[in-house]
């Protein structure tokens, strides 16, 4: 379906293109992506939920808009500090010069915070402060 903007643009709805698994990180949903595309590939950090409602973030990557072409078996965001107990979630994600930047919520069951990762490769990522 497509579907014409206010601005003049075009877009095209796909509607569901990744949904969850039988993985235990996943049992609960799959929600709220951030996208960075290069050319025709498309990376998906998305925010996954498991029982309790606790919060990770998984990673995909297609080509095209709906062909998964890979899928990690384990989040590649996780809880490591105190302030990130009860989740980390809902990531955004840009690309500046050579670095990438992703933004996200943590969150310890009270209050919810923003925090910053960055990356070179779209594989490793380390958390700053």
């Amino acid at each position: 379906m497509e579907i014409a903007t206010a601005q003049g643009i075009t877009a095209t709805k796909h509607g569901i293109i990744l949904e969850k698994t039988e993985r235990t990180f996943e049992e609960l949903g799959v929600l709220n992506p951030a996208i960075y595309q290069d050319g025709n590939t498309i990376h998906m950090f998305y925010r996954v939920a498991k029982r309790g409602n606790f919060s990770t973030i998984g990673y995909c990557r297609f080509e095209g808009p709906k062909t998964l072409v890979e899928r990690r078996t384990e989040p590649i965001f996780v809880p490591e500090y105190i302030y990130e107990i009860h989740g980390v979630e809902d990531p955004r994600i840009v690309k500046i010069d050579d670095t990438f930047f992703m933004t996200y919520v943590t969150y310890d069951g009270i209050n919810a915070c923003g925090a910053l990762a960055t990356s070179k490769d779209l594989i490793s990522f380390k958390k700053r402060a």
